[in-house]
């Protein structure tokens, strides 16, 4: 079993909890004003690295993880030791920081132009586009 940690201050802190323990740390949470920033992401629901990153967040988790292993996730910025110190006192197997990704749909590369016939001409890509 794993060790909780000291959260350093990322942009979000994962609990790692066993299922059974779930409810009275979402109640820790609440409790402490963290209700609204945070989210539960299931093991029985697939893959707990997978559902991190489609949530954006980048997050080192080690192998494993099963159905029975919950991560309460609660976005945090600058009170990620308050964060960790309720996961740990809630019974946390791991509190962990994450971090956003740094790719954004914003940042990714441009699809190709794509090439249109019209009338026996090809309009390629932007030339109709004025700067």
């Amino acid at each position: 079993m794993e060790q909780p940690v000291a959260a350093t201050g990322g942009d979000a802190v994962v609990g790692v909890f066993d299922r059974s323990r779930l409810s009275s740390a979402l109640a820790a949470t609440h409790r402490a004003g963290f209700g609204p920033h945070a989210r539960v992401l299931d093991g029985a629901r697939g893959d707990l690295a997978g559902q991190l990153r489609r949530a954006g967040l980048r997050v080192a988790l080690p192998a494993g993880g099963d159905a029975d292993t919950v991560l309460i996730v609660v976005a945090a910025p600058g009170r990620a030791a308050a964060v960790a110190q309720i996961f740990t006192r809630a019974g946390a197997l791991a509190v962990h920081d994450a971090r956003r990704g740094t790719t954004s749909p914003l940042d990714a590369p441009a699809p190709p132009a794509p090439s249109i016939p019209i009338g026996g001409a090809t309009l390629e890509g932007d030339a109709g586009a004025t700067s």
